[in-house]
């Protein structure tokens, strides 16, 4: 669970979020539309912490994990299919749980023969995809997604939508 209470943020004289209040419970899926300036990725960057409110309070339970979609790509392994398990928790009795990880890059367009590809040499929304799929691996608590059709087509937003794990919380904008 989310509860954002009171949240209050401006920039200079310019008040972007006023007086915010809300709360998001396990499985709910969550948009915020509005245009550009209104504070929708604002709001995002507040709840993992990238940016401090001016006033307000978001609490979540102790153990709860966000992961947030950021358009900044770093890469630190040599194939696709390695960096997407880079996140990947071990299962505790040893198995090799890569398949689930292939699992999500199909998912998301990715076909087998791209696997092996370096990840750096995709294409921007390609790399964007990857990154998704490193948070979907991680199996994060809420999942944060900002503008998610820019990147996805149809399919992967409908395999997006209808494969993550059930009773997790998504918030996109």
């Amino acid at each position: 669970m989310l509860t954002v209470t009171g949240l209050t943020k401006s920039y200079g004289k310019e008040i972007i979020l006023d007086d915010v209040t809300f709360t998001m419970n396990p499985g709910e899926r969550t948009g915020f539309t509005g245009r550009n300036g209104s504070g929708k990725t604002t709001l995002l960057r507040l709840i993992v912490g990238e940016e401090e409110a001016d006033s307000g309070t978001i609490s979540m339970p102790r153990g709860y994990t966000v992961s947030y979609l950021s358009q900044h790509i770093r890469f630190t392994e040599k194939t696709v299919l390695k960096e997407a398990c880079a996140n990947m928790h071990v299962s505790d009795d040893g198995r090799d749980e890569t398949y689930r990880v292939k699992s999500i890059l199909l998912g998301l367009g990715f076909s087998p023969s791209r696997f092996d590809f370096d990840p750096r040499m995709l294409s921007g929304g390609y790399q964007v995809r990857l990154n998704l799929a490193k948070i979907l691996v991680s199996e994060p608590n809420l999942l944060l997604l900002d503008e998610p059709t820019n990147y996805l087509d149809i399919v992967s937003i409908r395999w997006l939508i209808h494969s993550c794990v059930p009773g997790k919380t998504r918030l996109s904008s």
